[in-house]
C-alpha cells in the first residue's frame, strides 16, 4: 500500500498543519499523526497528493512510501526491494531508519541499517551501486520510518517549502514589484503571514510583465489557488538613483492607504540608507499602522535566497543624501494619490494561464 508523508518543518504545530493538509487535499483522505509525521492514506493519486503537499508552507518535506511490516526479516525485504529499484549504477546509498519513540520493536535502526545495506550492496555488485559511509555522502538516500503499528520505506523524497502554516499569524499587506518585494513577501509567507493580496505597481507595460511574472511566481511557491490583486499604475517623478527611493517611497505611501493595518516593506540595510528606512517605519506607524521588514538585516543572504526562489538578484547599495529626497515631499504624495484613484481590484483563481489571466485582466 502507498502512503504520502509529510514531515512537518521546524516550530510547525503537526496537528494544526495535519488538519491544514485534511482541508486542501484534492478528495478525500486519511490523515494521521505518527508521533511527528503526518501519514495520508488512501489518497487516489498519490504523486498528485505528494506533489500538492510538496508546495505547501509548513511542510518541510514529502515522501511517496510503502507501508509494510515492523517485522523485522520482511521491513529488511522491503527496504532491499525499494533500494533494488531505485538505486542507479553507479550510485552512493545510504540506508536512513528512523524509529519513532511510539514503535514497539525489538531491534534498534542499527540494525535495519546494516542488514539492508549489506543485502543490497550484494545484489547491486554488477551495477557498481556502493554504501556511502555518512548520509552526506550519498546520492540516494533510502528512508524507513517505523511508527507504532507500521514501517514506511519511501520510494521517493522531495523538498518542501518549509516555514510556518500558510496564514497562521494574520494578514499582512504587501506589494510586488521587484526582486527585493518578492523575496520580502515569500519571506513573510514562510513566517506564516498571509499574502494573498497583493499590490502590483508599474510604470508601463514592460514593467507589468515583469512584475506578473514575479507574482504569478509568488503565487506557485506559496499554493495558494486564489489571490487578490491591486493593480496600480504609477508615475516617478525623477530619473537616475534618487528614483528609487521615491519609487520606494510612493509605493510606501500607498500600502498605508490601503485598509490592512500590517504592512510588508522590502527594505534592507544592505540596500537602502538607513535614514529611509526609518523614516518609513516612522511614517507607518504614525499612520496607525505596523511595519514589518523581513529583509531588514540580511546582506550575503539575500543572494542565496534569490537562488533558492529561482529569480535573478539585480540590486546594489542606493548611495542617496537625505536632503535629495525633500524637494520631492508634495510630489510623492499627489503621485501616490492620483495611483490609487487607478487602482484596478482582480480576484483570480490561480492556473498554468495566471500571467496571462493578470496581463489581460489590467
Amino acid at each position: 500500500m502507498s502512503v504520502v508523508i509529510a514531515f512537518p518543518a521546524a516550530f510547525t504545530d503537526e496537528r494544526a498543519l495535519a488538519h491544514a493538509i485534511q482541508r486542501v487535499a484534492t478528495g478525500t483522505i486519511g490523515v494521521r499523526l505518527e508521533y511527528n509525521c503526518i501519514i495520508c492514506e488512501e489518497a487516489r493519486d498519490v504523486v498528485e497528493l505528494a506533489s500538492q503537499l510538496s508546495t505547501m508552507l509548513g511542510v518541510g518535506s514529502v515522501a511517496i512510501a510503502n507501508k509494510v511490516s515492523t517485522n523485522f526479516s520482511d521491513l529488511t525485504a522491503a527496504i532491499v526491494e525499494v533500494g533494488s529499484k531505485i538505486i542507479n549504477p553507479g550510485e552512493r546509498f545510504y540506508v536512513k531508519v528512523i524509529i519513532q519513540p511510539v514503535a514497539k520493536c525489538e531491534y534498534v535502526s542499527r540494525d535495519i541499517e546494516f542488514a539492508a545495506s549489506s543485502t543490497l550492496a550484494g545484489r547491486l555488485a554488477s551495477i557498481k551501486a556502493l554504501p556511502a559511509k555518512t548520509e552526506k555522502d550519498a546520492s540516494r538516500l533510502i528512508l524507513t520510518v517505523i511508527g507504532k503499528k507500521s514501517a514506511y520505506v519511501c520510494i521517493q523524497l522531495m523538498t518542501a517549502p518549509g516555514g510556518l502554516i500558510a496564514g497562521s499569524q494574520g494578514r499582512v499587506l504587501s506589494s510586488i514589484h521587484d526582486s527585493l518585494s518578492f523575496l520580502s513577501c515569500l519571506t513573510a509567507a514562510k513566517a506564516g503571514f498571509d499574502c494573498t493580496r497583493i499590490v502590483l505597481p508599474y510604470v508601463d507595460k514592460s514593467e507589468l510583465e515583469i512584475n506578473a511574472k514575479l507574482v504569478q511566481l509568488f503565487a506557485a511557491r506559496i499554493g495558494r489557488k486564489k489571490q487578490t490583486i491591486l493593480a496600480i499604475p504609477i508615475n516617478v517623478p525623477a530619473k537616475g538613483v534618487v528614483s528609487i527611493l521615491l519609487k520606494e517611497k510612493i509605493i510606501s505611501k500607498i500600502l498605508m492607504q490601503c485598509q490592512n493595518n500590517r504592512i510588508v516593506f522590502p527594505l534592507t540595510a544592505a540596500v537602502h540608507p538607513i535614514w529611509f528606512i526609518e523614516s518609513i517605519i516612522q511614517e507607518t506607524v504614525s499612520a496607525g499602522k505596523t511595519p514589518f521588514a523581513p529583509l531588514l538585516f540580511l546582506s550575503n543572504e539575500l543572494g542565496r535566497y534569490a537562488k533558492e526562489a529561482g529569480i535573478e538578484l539585480n540590486v546594489s547599495a542606493v548611495k542617496v543624501a537625505k536632503d535629495k529626497l525633500r524637494g520631492y515631499g508634495n510630489a510623492v504624495d499627489s503621485e501616490a494619490r492620483l495611483a490609487i484613484k487607478h487602482t484596478k481590484r482582480l480576484e483570480l483563481n490561480i492556473g498554468p494561464n495566471y500571467f496571462h489571466d493578470v496581463i489581460d485582466s489590467i
